[in-house]
């Protein structure tokens, strides 16, 4: 990156908009997707982004559907405009759609966040191109975050352009951030179909700032397809030799990604009724593991009852040295837990 660093501080002469076209084209080549300037605007992350359609949504009345699980801090934005969010199962929608159970619901707004995360799963095209006939049919704003999508090769389509063929109001979400982790250098992206366009980028002119230059062209140079700076292919590789270590490690059966090549960045674990005493002895280590409850956010009140209480989440994308050092000290804290509980 000091490549691209010299570059632009070297040149006097540079250019804001030549370089939010040229990132613009280079994350079309991973996603599909064409982000027009008229329908899609840059942001600091997916989570102004949807903050910004959380905005959008506050009204009119009506109720507004939410997955579940999901990372919490997606439902908190919404929550936080003072929106009722009503749960949606993941099963409902993913992998395949139960568009009946969807009709009986009158939403006005659907919020879906695919590949799903911390679960994996994921949204066929198909089954994409059915949620937009149904957004379509019923007057309700779909909105996609699909800021893990650089991992599934199955969602590299257009939906904004198909959305406006239907005539379905649609929102999508893109972030580099999730393949391409620099902690703060990163980039979301906001999409809306015709309908929503005008309004949304009407709010986002209202709160946002510009994305800088340099994050600009430094994320263009790595989101080469296959230039010396190339880091989808190979964040992809990384995941996929921690996936594969951490089923040998705990003789799990391997994950099938299937003829769409989908490739997980994250692992959905149960780990059993150990699963808080080990989650405190792995913090103990500086090791931080995700407790499974809080991606369950509609049962945020109900330990008791929270289908996510035995579940971890393990992140995939990290440097695989890193990763075998943290499962190893995972292994340490259950040994210790299983341990103190038997010498009771």
């Amino acid at each position: 990156m000091s490549e691209v660093v010299h570059d632009l501080l070297a040149n006097d002469g540079s250019d804001y908009f030549e370089a939010e076209a040229s990132f613009r084209k280079a994350l079309t080549q991973h996603t599909g997707q064409h982000y027009r300037g008229h329908s899609s605007h840059l942001t600091y992350s997916a989570s102004v982004a949807l903050d910004v359609v959380a905005k959008h949504l506050r009204s009119p009345q009506g109720p507004i559907g939410m997955i579940t699980p999901t990372f919490d801090s997606v439902p908190a934005l919404f929550a936080r405009s003072g929106l009722e969010l009503t749960p949606i199962q993941e099963h409902r929608v993913l992998p395949l759609c139960d568009i009946e159970f969807l009709d009986s619901l009158r939403l006005r707004a659907l919020i879906v966040v695919a590949p799903n995360n911390p679960t994996g799963a994921v949204l066929p095209p198909d089954q994409a191109l059915a949620l937009l006939e149904w957004a379509a049919r019923h007057g309700t704003t779909l909105v996609l975050d699909m800021s893990f999508r650089m991992f599934d090769p199955g969602l590299r389509l257009d939906l904004i352009e198909a959305a406006d063929e239907i005539g379905a109001d649609t929102v999508t979400v893109d972030d580099t951030g999730k393949t391409i982790p620099l902690h703060d250098t990163k980039i979301g992206i906001l999409s809306a179909s015709r309908s929503l366009a005008r309004e949304l980028g009407s709010i986002c002119s209202d709160v946002l700032l510009n994305v800088s230059e340099l994050n600009l062209r430094m994320l263009t140079a790595l989101l080469e397809e296959n230039g010396p700076h190339g880091e989808v292919a190979r964040a992809r590789s990384v995941a996929a030799a921690n996936q594969a270590h951490l089923e040998q490690r705990y003789g799990l059966e391997p994950t099938a990604t299937g003829p769409r090549d989908f490739q997980r960045s994250v692992a959905w674990l149960r780990w059993g009724r150990r699963r808080d005493a080990v989650v405190e002895a792995c913090r103990s280590q500086s090791v931080e593991v995700l407790p499974g409850d809080r991606f369950y956010w509609d049962h945020a009140s109900d330990s008791a009852g929270n289908p996510g209480a035995e579940w971890i989440r393990v992140p995939l994308l990290r440097d695989e040295n890193m990763f075998n050092r943290g499962l190893e000290l995972l292994d340490s804290a259950t040994r210790s837990v299983k341990a103190r509980e038997e010498a009771v």
